[in-house]
Parts: C-alpha cells; sequence; structure tokens
C-alpha cells in the first residue's frame, strides 16, 4: 500500500471514529431526596475527679477571730514582791472565738455542663449529693478523734437553658456546703468525702 493509501485509510478511520463518538449521547436521571437530621438531648459533665483544699493558717484565723480582733485594752497593773521576786497577774480574758459550727464553703467553677436540650423549653439541671446522704464526716489525722462534717451540699446555678456544644459556651458552677470545724483540733489530712454530681437536660 502507498503513502497515499494509508493515508486515506487513516482519515477513513478517524472519521468513522468521529460518527461514532456524535452518535454516543449520554443518559440522565435525577431525583431528589429530602434529608433531616434528629438530635437527641445531650449533656456533657466536666468535673474534677478529686479535690484537694488547703485551709491555710491566715484564713483559719481570720475565721475564728472575733470582730472586735484579739488586741485587747491597755491593762495597767501592779507588781508584788516576795523576796527577789516580782509578780504581776495580767488576768487575761480573751474575747470568744467565732464559732466555726456553719462556715459557708463555696467551690467556684468546680464543674461545666454543654448540652444540647429540646427546642421548647428545654432546660438543663444540675444537683449534688454526698454518697453518704444528706451529711458526710472527714476524718482527721489517724489517732486524733479530730473530724469535720460536712452538710447543706448544693450547686449554683442549678438550672439553665441548654448551652449548645460550642466550645465556648460551656456553663460552669459552684458546689456550695457548710463546715463545721469545731471538732477539727488536729492540723493534718481530713478526708474523705465523696460528691456525685448529676447534670440532665431535657
Amino acid at each position: 500500500m502507498t503513502t497515499r493509501g494509508c493515508r486515506l485509510q487513516i482519515a477513513a478511520w478517524l472519521a468513522l471514529a468521529a460518527l461514532a463518538i456524535v452518535a454516543v449521547r449520554p443518559a440522565t436521571a435525577a431525583g431528589a431526596t429530602a434529608f433531616k437530621l434528629r438530635l437527641q438531648p445531650v449533656t456533657l459533665l466536666y468535673y474534677y475527679s478529686a479535690i484537694d483544699l488547703t485551709l491555710d493558717s491566715t484564713a483559719l484565723a481570720k475565721l475564728a477571730t472575733p470582730a472586735a480582733g484579739t488586741a485587747l485594752p491597755a491593762k495597767a497593773l501592779t507588781a508584788t514582791a516576795a523576796g527577789q521576786n516580782l509578780t504581776a497577774n495580767a488576768a487575761i480574758a480573751p474575747r470568744a472565738a467565732n464559732r466555726l459550727t456553719a462556715v459557708q464553703l463555696t467551690l467556684s467553677n468546680a464543674w461545666a455542663v454543654r448540652s444540647i436540650g429540646s427546642a421548647r423549653g428545654g432546660r438543663t439541671t444540675v444537683s449534688a449529693r454526698f454518697s453518704s446522704g444528706r451529711n458526710a464526716t472527714l476524718n482527721g489525722p489517724a489517732g486524733s478523734g479530730a473530724l469535720i462534717r460536712l452538710s447543706n451540699l448544693g450547686v449554683n446555678p442549678g438550672r439553665f437553658a441548654p448551652t449548645g456544644l460550642d466550645p465556648a459556651k460551656a456553663r460552669q458552677g459552684a458546689l456550695r456546703m457548710r463546715l463545721d470545724l469545731s471538732r477539727a483540733r488536729s492540723a493534718g489530712s481530713y478526708g474523705t468525702a465523696t460528691i456525685v454530681i448529676t447534670a440532665t437536660t431535657t
């Protein structure tokens, strides 16, 4: 076959291929799907596994010090002599210390919640209780007989609108309780009470 013949044959093939391409038409089908997403209420509760609170000497002194303070008025004394010894009785009578039977303790930002609730009237409620019941006891150092009683446990706030799951919208809250320190006679560690925090979203 001559070169011219080859060219003619190739041209014919290209023409046939072009006709084949033109003859193939795409088949198209379209449909609409309605998509909905349903979210159930969800609650994320953030809390500490343990809280170790220190009451330093300054805080304890302020709690116990009466409103009038510990400095008493000036005292005039008269000394008596016995041989080479002088004595004088200053007869100090300290003002009564504050009673430490109902010290209010607030632990701010002790827990946090993120939540999704129902569209209408959704609410997140938070509560706290001692695992031992209404009250709890922190026992002092072994053999000391010292103890601290805990009561009136609560949270603040206890009810609020769901926050959503935005990282910037967590709701922080406080734990509140009363301490009876009247039998805390020894320095050292007092423990342990378990606080159960419950958060529910509707």
